[in-house]
């Protein structure tokens, strides 16, 4: 009989059997993602690796103890120069080590499974950072990722970046320690006609009467990274009838490298640069989508979205990453915490006119 594996023991997990609970195992990002997908929010398929087959990778191959060692011994005052060489170390320590057998064995298995599920040899995946802590920005994701080897290597990169220098020091800023482990997301690349982010407020004021939609073509790497200026809408959530649009002029798109684990960027021709990146049955129904998603959550969110080219309408729709809206919903939260006392000092007043009712 097949032994059990506990849930916190397991290496790795497929997006459908996590919830948005599990972020301390596989990271943010990740359970997110198994939240939408138990909400009925269309997501890309795939599985996570665990935050603890992280660790017994890093303690496995002796790099936490080089780590801990370097940290004692020369590292202790965690100033520039020590966080630069303490990232140059462990980067190049986890990028060079070889996973454990049994834990490559058990990624390439789920990534066979998946190509099946997909049925697509070879299939492109995208290589995604989650931590259990938010730290937006500073770890990488890595795009179109082919192939055994590839994977392997890049998940090895994946794990390396949560030592760069600026996610180091991000850390020893917040007092989170230097030794800092991470999920890893496997979901299968999005082949995006179009792609870009929606707010379910207006980011620029807060109004949460409407949707900002910002979208170009290729991958979403053009538009989250500022490469291109996109085709922005302004939504009006209860109609759905466009308020605002602004052309973008959409020079470039990132797009899948032939037969390679990289992307490159190419020109966008006049006519789709004149044209709208989105007809209006896409437009309409990522409305419907973000609004389902800020319905479901409870508040503002911040959505990266896919239009992929080898899927037919409304199924080319794929939510990509989701993230509650940092400004407003901030503003929102002090606000409310402001105005309590204004509100008790209120009741305490209105007593002292009125006086209180004696049963």
């Amino acid at each position: 009989m097949e032994k059990t594996v506990k849930l916190e023991e397991r290496l790795t997990l497929w997006y459908d059997e996590l919830k948005g609970e599990n972020f301390p195992l596989v990271g943010k990002k990740n359970a997110n993602l198994g939240e939408m997908l138990k909400a009925g929010i269309p997501i890309s398929p795939g599985f996570a690796i665990t935050i603890h087959a992280n660790d017994l990778f890093v303690r496995e191959s002796g790099i936490k103890d080089a780590m801990e060692k370097l940290i004692a011994d020369e590292c202790r005052e965690m100033n520039e120069k020590n966080i630069a060489r303490l990232s140059g170390f462990a980067m190049a320590a986890i990028e060079k080590a070889s996973l454990p057998d049994y834990l490559e064995k058990q990624i390439l298995d789920d990534y066979h499974q998946l190509c099946e599920r997909c049925g697509v040899k070879d299939l492109p995946v995208a290589v995604r950072s989650s931590g259990a802590v938010s730290m937006p920005g500073q770890m990488e994701t890595y795009l179109n990722i082919r192939g055994d080897r590839d994977l392997v290597d890049y998940i090895r990169k994946c794990w390396a970046s949560s030592y760069c220098v600026e996610a180091l020091t991000y850390r020893i800023n917040r007092e989170m320690g230097a030794l800092f482990n991470i999920g890893v997301g496997i979901p299968k690349m999005v082949n995006s006609r179009v792609s870009g982010v929606i707010f379910t407020i207006n980011p620029l004021n807060g109004d949460p009467s409407k949707i900002s939609i910002d979208a170009s073509y290729g991958l979403g790497e053009a538009v989250v990274s500022g490469l291109v200026t996109p085709d922005t809408y302004l939504i009006d959530k209860v109609t759905l009838d466009t308020v605002k649009f602004t052309r973008g002029s959409k020079e470039i798109e990132c797009v899948y490298k032939p037969a390679s684990s990289d992307i490159i960027e190419r020109e966008v021709d006049e006519e789709r640069r004149r044209a709208n990146s989105l007809s209006p049955e896409e437009l309409r129904q990522l409305c419907i989508v973000s609004k389902q998603i800020e319905k479901y959550y409870g508040k503002a969110y911040d959505i990266e979205f896919g239009i992929d080219a080898d899927l037919e309408f409304p199924d080319n729709i794929i939510i990509l990453q989701v993230r509650p809206e940092s400004v407003w919903n901030k503003k929102k939260a002090e606000k409310k915490k402001s105005e309590q006392p204004t509100d008790a000092m209120s009741m305490i007043l209105k007593q002292l006119v009125t006086g209180v009712r004696v049963k």
